[in-house]
């Protein structure tokens, strides 16, 4: 899998039994299976470690797993993506770092797009009989995969050729962050921002950095961030293992969207850090992933904002955003109400699984490391004059309350 060059000396760790990881190649088995260099280490999930090396007899999940140091687990989420995911998947192949294994979980899919996968032979399909979301499938592919990163990639993303290389680079560098972005462009129209990681508002409202701005000097600057887009992110297995709840790494409940700042905010409470890295570029179609704005996506996210702020926030800073956080929902649930009612239920949802968000809840803010002030110093006031502007200026029907 890959582009078959070698790895660029000093990206990964010394030789492991002897070999290189820049010479180790996976070979495509007769079953699709890559045959990758045998594990190096164990990535113990029962017993997570945030980044200062604290542990948790808290940290619940699988059973300690091998993986191997310096693989990338690039793991895709089908459904029904037969137009878009053959270009996804080429652009892994033709990533100039080794080693990779690709897995692609099919939610079910009924369009052929499962078949395309079966068809490569770099590829390991995992089938679901149905569409389980984007979170459980998620969680399926973290559960199989064997390496010391995993790269979460929509099927309606391209990768240019170094973005895996870069953004594992900058994770070797730091073993404080637990997850990297690179640069997500819009496929269409081309030069305008997707995601530059992830900004959480004061009023809770978290979105994608620069979304729908014109690519330029302000996003070509590396740093930190609240987080990153599963969309295309990358993150380390010890974070990742670090911040299981009940054996799920991405919370099941919230089905699709916000699963991925829900997985930052845990994983700040830990210690772990984010990075954005504008060298590593990628495009999203975005359109590809699912209709946004249907009544049904529409409610999940409703259920999901009012899941995160139960699992997450809290403490004085909460009490002083909470007239802003009371007032733009209810400024969302008016909108919802005009245009989508059916998404109201979303309330009502989170209301059944409150009691679960609750235990959840007890378990992150038992096990934080991190003071609520480090990490509300993320929080960015809502710029509710330039979202409307931009509502009126670009001419989108996309409403100017929506997540991105």
């Amino acid at each position: 899998m890959g582009a078959g060059r070698r790895t660029p000396a000093g990206l990964l760790p010394g030789p492991v039994g002897g070999a290189r990881f820049g010479d180790a190649r996976p070979r495509p088995s007769p079953g699709g299976r890559a045959q990758l260099p045998a594990p190096g280490r164990r990535c113990d999930a029962h017993r997570g470690a945030g980044p200062g090396g604290e542990e948790s007899s808290e940290a619940d999940g699988a059973a300690a797993r091998a993986v191997t140091p310096g693989l990338v687990s690039i793991l895709v989420v089908n459904w029904n993506g037969a137009r878009l995911l053959e270009s996804c998947l080429a652009s892994v192949h033709a990533q100039d770092y080794q080693p990779i294994e690709l897995i692609v979980v099919d939610n079910g899919s009924l369009d052929g797009s499962a078949e395309i996968a079966a068809k490569d032979e770099g590829v390991h399909l995992i089938r679901n009989a149905n569409n389980l979301g984007f979170a459980v499938a998620n969680n399926i592919g973290i559960d199989a995969a064997r390496g010391e990163f995993v790269l979460l990639l929509n099927y309606d993303v391209r990768l240019r050729p170094d973005y895996v290389r870069l953004l594992v680079a900058r994770l070797q560098q730091d073993a404080g962050l637990g997850s990297a972005s690179g640069k997500l462009l819009r496929a269409e129209p081309p030069d305008i921002i997707d995601s530059a990681g992830h900004v959480m508002y004061r009023n809770v409202w978290p979105t994608n950095r620069g979304e729908d701005e014109p690519d330029g000097p302000a996003f070509d600057l590396p740093g930190e961030v609240f987080g990153v887009c599963a969309a295309a992110g990358l993150y380390r297995c010890t974070m990742l293992d670090d911040i299981r709840i009940n054996g799920e790494i991405l919370d099941a409940s919230f089905f699709a969207y916000l699963e991925d700042v829900d997985l930052d905010w845990r994983a700040r409470s830990r210690g772990w850090r984010s990075w954005y890295e504008p060298a590593a570029v990628a495009t999203h179609a975005r359109s590809g992933s699912g209709a946004w704005g249907s009544a049904k996506l529409q409610r999940h996210i409703l259920k999901n904002r009012l899941l995160l702020i139960v699992k997450n926030d809290g403490g004085l800073g909460m009490l002083a955003r909470l007239p802003g956080m009371v007032a733009f929902t209810g400024a969302k649930a008016v909108q919802l109400l005009v245009t989508r009612p059916a998404a109201l239920l979303g309330a009502v949802d989170a209301v059944r699984l409150l009691p679960a968000t609750l235990a959840k809840r007890q378990i992150i803010q038992r096990r934080r490391t991190v003071s609520r002030r480090e990490i509300e110093r993320f929080f960015e006031p809502y710029p509710y004059l330039r979202k409307a502007r931009q509502g009126r200026v670009l001419g989108r029907r996309r409403p100017w309350t929506s997540p991105s």
